[in-house]
């Protein structure tokens, strides 16, 4: 199926990785929101649970690896272009445990940059993208509750 003008929307994955009040953010280099800074994450490939989606992800845009705790988010992106839905996305965010983290930070996969952005900082800045403001702004807000999958 194609990601763009999908005929269903698409399982997704963020994974969600905070460690000493910044969150794990990736500058996107596609379609959409290109250039835009957000959760790692990504299409979840046929076969692959949410876990093994979300560990994929982090490490192929970060280059770092972690153990997951749970889903805390789930949320959808659809845009739309003329009249049409160009994508649509069901997004799951795991949250990955902050003392399992190895590898070395760099920007891979669709990630153009990563870095590490104060929770607080996200929610000012521009460039980043809607669905991540306000996965940040419930941290912030509400803290976090982990759901685990069955």
């Amino acid at each position: 199926m194609d990601r763009e003008y999908p005929e269903y929307a698409i399982a997704a994955v963020g994974a969600v990785l905070i460690k000493d009040g910044m969150i794990l953010l990736i500058k996107r280099g596609y379609p959409p929101r290109e250039g835009f800074w957000a959760i790692p994450g990504g299409a979840i490939e046929a076969g692959e649970t949410i876990y093994d989606a979300a560990k994929r992800e982090l490490e192929e845009e970060t280059g770092l690896l972690a153990e997951p705790l749970g889903v805390i988010a789930i949320s959808q992106a659809i845009f739309r272009e003329n009249y049409r839905i160009r994508f649509h996305y069901i997004i799951i965010d795991v949250l990955f445990n902050q003392d399992t983290i190895k590898g070395s930070l760099k920007p891979g996969g669709d990630a153009i940059d990563v870095a590490w952005i104060p929770l607080e900082e996200v929610l000012s800045r521009d460039d980043v993208t809607i669905t991540t403001k306000r996965l940040v702004r419930n941290i912030v807000e509400k803290g976090i509750k982990v759901i685990d999958i069955v």
